[in-house]
């Protein structure tokens, strides 16, 4: 019986010499982190309000559970930092929070309160309000040094399969196209188009979009649609001439072969041109020397008109390039791809019997890399415009999301491009207006992987 009275006098001693150490901290100091750590944090359940449609097609929520055992936490010990770079789902419920945080050395955690300073005994089964960032302290064994992590659990703001699109100013210089072809490079958005007798251009940053400046530079009617990007730099084919630039201002001759028309698509590796005997030449020296490419399919189904590509990652440096437009006869969209650069790699006709899937014969077709997949823009037979479309197997078939859409107050025109840039916007010009716009989880993920790298 004595034992049990002296241990009980133990424990009362070291909670209230714990207790004091957590109300008073002016003589407290600060640990090492071979005194005492936090070295895991991670979360249990959480409740989530998620989005639903009605069988009477209303718009409706309803909770659930979100499992968020697997999200990742960094513990950023020099700053004393713990938080989620990849955010919870939207709707998740941040003000009720079950964690579970380890300690080194057996340390004792508290947490601040958000009303004063005052500290009080963290406990797994307590729920914590994470809806701001919360300050934790790990006592070392002794009882009064102690580290301090400022804790985060971020959550989204945004519904991840929304587009945000932001109407930018009109730009009066485009009101003379008869048609156009947007591109973009690094930080720049370019804008190249035809009046019927001349093709010229023009420039706007992608962090601006509302002022467009007109290059100096100007070619010939139909050179819009050969307008090209390898690796920041501009190429087009004008009258058989190859030619190159940085700014789209100034234009350096690379080469000249009557045989080229028009230059179609472009890896980091190799330019793609049509010939006029209407097959395809590449060139793996940024325009100065071609070669015929092989197809395996007749070359009377390759793209003529309204043509588009784009560029993925395989595997080990090499692309995939996928070529896309109407052929010379107009009945039909046909798909082409090819590995860029892998040795004796040839381009393959892409077919599909699912007749439900193929892309439409769109006015002003523009297809364009987003989403790890290809996205077709454009109009149907009269005017309005055609949902866009992803394809996700390489051009096989092209189907419709809902996530996708356009802005609101955007209106067909006869005149319509669109480009991707690396910030995981969409640019869309019709006629003189532009806007830009991005699906909400495409810039998360692009925000994160490059947090991480």
């Amino acid at each position: 019986m004595r034992n049990k009275i002296y241990t009980l006098a133990a424990l009362l001693t070291a909670t209230f010499a714990m207790t004091s150490c957590l109300n008073d901290n002016d003589g407290n100091e600060r640990a090492s982190y071979k005194d005492t750590a936090i070295t895991g944090f991670s979360l249990g359940q959480l409740k989530q309000v998620r989005d639903t449609v009605t069988k009477a097609g209303k718009d409706s929520t309803y909770k659930a559970k979100y499992d968020a055992g697997k999200v990742k936490f960094y513990i950023d010990q020099m700053q004393g930092l713990i938080y989620n770079p990849d955010s919870l789902p939207y709707g998740t419920d941040a003000a009720h929070v079950l964690a579970k945080i380890t300690a080194k050395n057996a340390g004792t955690v508290a947490i601040q309160s958000v009303k004063d300073a005052s500290l009080s005994y963290y406990r797994s089964n307590d729920s914590i309000d994470f809806t701001q960032p919360r300050t934790f302290r790990v006592y070392a064994n002794g009882g009064y040094a102690y580290r301090e992590y400022k804790i985060s659990v971020n959550v989204h703001k945004q519904r991840g399969n929304v587009f945000s699109w932001k109407t930018m100013q009109d730009n009066s210089g485009f009101a003379s196209f008869t048609a156009m072809k947007a591109v973009s490079t690094g930080d720049r958005i370019f804008v190249f188009g035809t009046d019927g007798t001349q093709t010229t251009g023009y420039v706007t940053s992608k962090a601006d979009g509302n002022s467009w400046t007109g290059l100096g530079r100007s070619f010939t009617a139909s050179a819009y649609k050969s307008i090209a990007v390898q690796n920041g730099s501009l190429f087009v084919i004008d009258n058989g001439t190859v030619y190159s630039s940085a700014d789209g201002n100034t234009w350096t001759a690379v080469a000249t072969d009557s045989s080229l028309k028009q230059l179609v698509a472009a890896s980091p590796a190799e330019l793609f041109a049509l010939t006029a005997d209407g097959s395809l030449a590449a060139s793996r020296d940024k325009g100065v020397t071609w070669n015929a490419e092989t197809l395996d399919s007749d070359a009377s189904l390759l793209p003529a008109g309204n043509v588009s590509y784009t560029v993925s990652d395989a595997s080990n440096g090499v692309n995939r390039v996928l070529l896309v437009g109407t052929t010379a006869d107009g009945k039909k969209n046909v798909s082409w791809t090819k590995l860029s650069y892998r040795q004796g790699a040839k381009w393959s006709y892409v077919e599909s019997n699912a007749d439900k899937y193929l892309l439409p014969l769109y006015g002003n077709l523009t297809v364009v890399g987003y989403d790890d997949a290809a996205l077709a823009l454009g109009t149907k037979t009269g005017g309005s415009f055609g949902p866009m479309l992803l394809s996700r197997d390489g051009g096989i078939t092209w189907k419709s999301d809902e996530s996708f859409s356009y802005p609101k107050e955007a209106q067909p025109a006869a005149t319509f491009t669109a480009a991707a840039d690396n910030d995981g916007y969409i640019w869309i010009v019709s006629s003189t207006k532009v806007w830009r716009g991005r699906l909400n989880r495409v810039g998360w993920k692009l925000n994160l992987d490059r947090m991480t790298e």
